[in-house]
């Protein structure tokens, strides 16, 4: 005898699924917002904002998921750039006044 196999239907993600999707993602994010830091925010904004595309532009629950762990990657890497791009700049401001004070100590010797 034969079996037939039952496959779930995905299906598209609209009114109250979306509803529940947005909600699921970001009650967690508002909550604990207060206590992550600056990476973990950031990680957790692109999730949401990758879920809540994911699901506008996908036809099922798996985009939701898909567009999360996109948008988890994206809002990590845009925080890495952006603590890249402070530490150059902390690193510039650094090195003038490094410079500064070897100009200061050189005109005080010299006098």
């Amino acid at each position: 005898m034969r079996r037939h196999h039952t496959r779930l239907a995905l299906r598209p993600v609209n009114g109250a699924g979306f509803r529940i999707a947005a909600f699921s993602v970001l009650v967690p994010l508002l909550a604990t917002g207060c206590a992550m830091n600056q990476t973990e925010q950031r990680t957790g904004a692109g999730a949401a904002i990758g879920a809540l595309g994911g699901a506008l532009l996908g036809t099922s629950r798996e985009s939701a998921a898909i567009g999360a762990a996109v948008g988890a990657a994206g809002g990590y890497l845009y925080d890495q750039y952006n603590k890249r791009e402070d530490a150059d700049a902390e690193n510039a401001r650094l090195r003038q006044e490094n410079e500064r004070l070897k100009q200061e100590a050189a005109d005080s010797s010299g006098e």
